[in-house]
């Protein structure tokens, strides 16, 4: 769906939520929108950058911004990021938004009712788009605390993990990598622009004020993939405390089915002899059965006795 919004100084959005084909043919005939750029818009899965076209002026910022939306394209896959387009072309800001991110569109409203507000408002689009990023990457770090909550809540477990903590925390692993993955690729995006515009013959030219916005940005994206180093790094010490208790239960528990294999493997051995046909020292007085017993016994507890004092068990 596409629909269109006056700004002020002459200034466009085009906001474009859930787009079809139809949407996407519309964009590329109406905006002359070139066709990978339509390609990189279509995509779920593409990953953070910056284009600018010199033969028509039209930039092309791809944020990956965090999902607040619905699961990924079937149950058993999760998309902790999704794609967001911004173009700028002319005076026409365009933004493209996904199933999972439309949450964006509000977010830029209330960003230009803000801008608005101020006494003087932002004099490019380039700011506008600054400052909506400025606020998508605000939600990794919303993201990030939440899922350092839930790595605490899998840390306090009792003497050790069960199967639903295990798998909780390895899906928690997972959505670490990807929004690590995508923290790093929005720093790359950011770093993009700033390349593209740091010297007079470079293609994109940028105004001080610009400038100054995109310097606060690549400190706040940089910062965000700093955290979420962290938050993975520490994840990947609970995951091999997990392994580590994991295996030490283990081996407990092959040490005392070793012992008590050793311990058990004496009675049989000791009424094997009692059941041989041949004679044996006192085995016809009536209390020889509780002799068997004892000769069973007290080799028991002395293996248990020397096992223990060696810290075997």
């Amino acid at each position: 769906m596409i629909a269109q919004h006056q700004l002020w100084q002459g200034f466009n959005w085009v906001s474009v939520d859930k787009p079809d084909t139809h949407d996407f043919n519309q964009l590329r005939d109406t905006y002359h929108i070139k066709k990978k750029y339509i390609g990189y818009m279509r995509d779920i899965r593409e990953r953070a950058r910056f284009d600018f076209d010199t033969e028509t002026g039209c930039s092309l910022l791809i944020f990956r911004s965090v999902n607040q939306g619905e699961e990924g394209l079937d149950s058993t896959e999760y998309l902790e990021t999704v794609p967001f387009c911004i173009i700028i072309k002319d005076n026409n800001l365009i933004t493209v938004t996904h199933p999972r991110n439309t949450y964006v569109t509000k977010l830029l409203k209330d960003v230009i009712e803000d801008t608005k507000s101020e006494s003087q408002p932002a004099d490019t689009l380039m700011t506008i788009a600054f400052k909506l990023i400025f606020k998508l990457n605000e939600n990794y770090l919303d993201r990030i605390d939440d899922m350092n909550k839930a790595r605490e809540a899998l840390e306090s477990f009792q003497k050790r993990p069960s199967n639903k903590q295990i798998t909780q925390l390895s899906n928690l692993d997972k959505r670490l990598v990807y929004l690590k993955t995508a923290a790093n690729n929005n720093v790359i995006a950011i770093r993009q622009v700033q390349v593209m515009s740091d010297a007079d013959d470079d293609p994109l030219s940028l105004s001080t004020t610009e400038l100054q916005h995109l310097k606060d940005l690549r400190v706040e994206v940089e910062q965000s993939r700093e955290m979420a180093n962290i938050a993975a790094e520490i994840v990947e010490q609970v995951v091999s405390s997990y392994s580590n208790i994991l295996d030490n239960s283990i081996n407990n528990t092959m040490r005392l089915l070793t012992v008590w294999s050793l311990a058990l493997a004496i009675p049989p051995i000791v009424s094997g002899f009692w059941g041989m046909n041949m004679p044996l020292p006192l085995a016809k007085e009536p209390w020889s059965w509780f002799l068997s017993i004892i000769i069973s016994v007290v080799p028991i507890g002395l293996l248990l006795w020397y096992l223990k004092k060696h810290n075997d068990i």
